[in-house]
This record gives C-alpha cells, sequence and structure tokens, in this order.
C-alpha cells in the first residue's frame, strides 16, 4: 500500500445534471442583450454545473460566440409570444 500525504485528495466522479436547453435553442441573458443560439450545452471541467455555448450577431453584425454558466441564461421570447401574453 502506498503511503499518501494528508493532503492528497482523490476525486469523485463528477455527475452533471441533465441541461435545461439543448443545441439550437434559442437563449438571452437574464440580465438582458440579444437573442444568442446555443451551438453546445453540458459540464465542464473548470467549473461545476452546465455550461453552454452560444453564438449571436453584434451590432457591426459579426458572428461572436461566448460560454455561459446555464443559469445565466433564458429563453428568447419572441414578438409573438410577446403579443399574445399582452406584454
Amino acid at each position: 500500500m502506498l503511503d499518501m500525504p494528508f493532503f492528497v485528495r482523490v476525486a469523485r466522479p463528477f455527475r452533471a445534471s441533465r441541461p435545461t436547453y439543448g443545441v439550437g435553442d434559442v437563449l438571452k441573458l437574464k440580465s438582458g442583450g440579444c437573442a444568442m443560439t446555443v451551438t453546445w450545452s453540458g459540464p465542464v471541467l473548470f467549473a461545476s454545473g452546465n455550461w453552454l455555448i452560444c453564438q449571436w450577431f453584434n451590432d457591426a453584425g459579426e458572428l461572436t460566440q461566448e460560454m455561459f454558466p446555464e443559469e445565466t441564461l433564458e429563453p428568447q421570447r419572441s414578438k409573438a409570444q410577446l403579443s399574445h401574453t399582452g406584454q
């Protein structure tokens, strides 16, 4: 048996919850912003929870991509959905 220093920890297997959103979903930041399309969804090694890679066109018309924690995003409501709910 190997002697290991007391500060060595054995990592537990990572179990991510099932992602709420999937590839192709159109989302926006809960804090506001433009519509973004999900291109990847799932766990990452560097942080807990599910993360999403989203793409959108910025004000200059350039394709932009960024990674966001799932809990910072919500579905983008279309104009038809907003008029239907009276908002």
